[in-house]
């Protein structure tokens, strides 16, 4: 299934559970006290209710850099509140289920699975080498959360907010394959790096 199917998803919630040496035990009646003072409004597609995004997380989500890169990446058919939405609602469940900074544990996670460089297909002679390249802060960032996006569809939560969450927590917590395949993506960096061309030789 993916990633722009799963939006029409609207099924029970399921919980998780996430360690962190940041992260403070989950205090029930703190949670309820946050998720009663929330201001909801009813989703007018599923007719169910859900966050209302203040004015100030709105302005949040379209000027941070990071965030706003995020955002984008998840919209389809220019439908940007309804990414703006969906992000402020895995954010909320990372900070019900955690109690801790859910800005900060996004930065954590994205920064945890940014590669520093990738390789590119190019042509020597009859043979298609891999060549390394630098990546800068966008692509990086870029590689990352298309990293996420991929691995989250294929979790098994039935809500679409919570595999989002879910992943976010498994890769500050370090059972991510992502972590894995950003090991593997340098490895390969460094066993090509004989491929390098140089303008100057000396």
């Amino acid at each position: 299934m993916s990633f722009r199917s799963l939006f029409a998803t609207v099924l029970p919630r399921t919980s998780t559970f996430v360690s962190r040496s940041y992260v403070t035990k989950i205090q029930t009646k703190v949670m309820d006290t946050i998720l009663t003072s929330s201001p909801m409004e009813v989703n007018p597609l599923s007719g169910l209710p859900s966050p209302l995004i203040s004015a100030s997380d709105r302005q949040r989500l379209r000027n941070d850099p990071l965030l706003s890169q995020l955002v984008n990446m998840i919209m389809r058919d220019g439908k940007k509140m309804r990414a703006e939405r969906f992000v402020q609602t895995a954010l909320l469940d990372i900070r019900e289920h955690t109690n801790a900074d859910p800005y900060r544990l996004l930065s954590d996670a994205v920064d945890l699975v940014t590669p520093i460089m990738d390789t590119r297909s190019a042509r020597q002679g009859s043979k298609v080498i891999q060549v390394p390249r630098a990546l800068n802060l966008r692509q990086r960032r870029r590689r990352a959360i298309v990293w996420i996006l991929e691995t989250a569809a294929r979790r098994n939560e039935r809500q679409v907010h919570l595999r989002l969450s879910g992943e976010l927590q498994a890769i500050v917590n370090g059972t991510s394959t992502i972590l894995e395949k950003k090991l593997q993506l340098h490895k390969s960096v460094l066993a090509n790096r004989s491929n390098i061309r140089t303008t100057k030789r000396f």
